[in-house]
């Protein structure tokens, strides 16, 4: 395990956890250890570590358990899956966004009554690092942060079906997400949704949030709308 000189670079503790899942020093299934426990073998802060695991997360290679601690996620299974089910010929953007539309208000009115405060928690965190990712214009985090939040609300619902068919979905809509962060003022669009789902979590309004999220979604869906128009209008 390489030692980490700069403390402030959450990238280079990511890089170096991924190498060691990646190499099989931590194998597919296997329990990570403590947070504590990576910040005294690399050098770091605790709060370095956090978001490293959170950036690992939406990258596929770590599985938060409540309760139980962090494990070595099957980042090679969506990879090596063959023909996806949602592999389809000219797919747009806005078949995912109606996909989206649909898992995604279903999601959030479950997970508001099912979420433990340790989850709520959790999202506030999350929230929390994507204000400051939105603060330094680091788009990498952004987009990371921004997948982290949305897949934590399903996970919330301890649907498995919802949760599976949310994974499968990551991959193909992680491009679009990008696009949608190429535009600085796309920034500031999403913070505020977030906070506003957020309090719905914290005052159990499941009907609220239904609409804060449907909102959230249109509004990311005429954002797109506008960078692909402005990408048609260039010279």
């Amino acid at each position: 395990m390489k030692e980490i000189q700069r403390m402030s670079i959450t990238d280079a503790v990511v890089e170096n956890i991924k190498e060691l899942i990646e190499s099989g020093t931590y194998e597919v299934g296997a329990k990570l250890p403590t947070e504590a426990k990576f910040c005294e073998e690399l050098k770091v802060s605790r709060t370095s570590v956090r978001e490293a695991f959170r950036v690992l997360q939406a990258l596929g290679y770590v599985e938060n358990r409540l309760g139980k601690g962090a494990f070595v996620a099957d980042f090679h299974k969506t990879r090596t899956e063959r023909e996806p089910w949602y592999d389809v010929k000219d797919v747009q953007f806005y078949d995912f966004m109606e996909v989206r539309m649909a898992i995604e208000t279903l999601s959030v009115r479950l997970a508001v009554d099912r979420a433990q405060e340790q989850e709520i928690q959790e999202l506030r965190e999350i929230h929390a690092s994507f204000v400051e990712a939105n603060e330094k214009r680091d788009m990498v985090k952004m987009i990371m942060l921004d997948e982290l939040f949305h897949t934590k609300i399903i996970t919330y619902t301890k649907n498995p079906l919802l949760i599976n068919i949310n994974k499968q979905l990551l991959e193909r809509f992680r491009v679009y997400r990008g696009d949608s962060f190429t535009d600085k003022t796309v920034y500031k669009n999403a913070v505020e949704p977030h906070k506003r789902i957020l309090f719905c979590f914290e005052t159990k309004n499941a009907s609220l949030a239904v609409e804060e999220i449907r909102k959230h979604l249109e509004i990311t869906e005429n954002d797109m709308r506008l960078i692909h128009s402005a990408k048609k209008n260039q010279p």
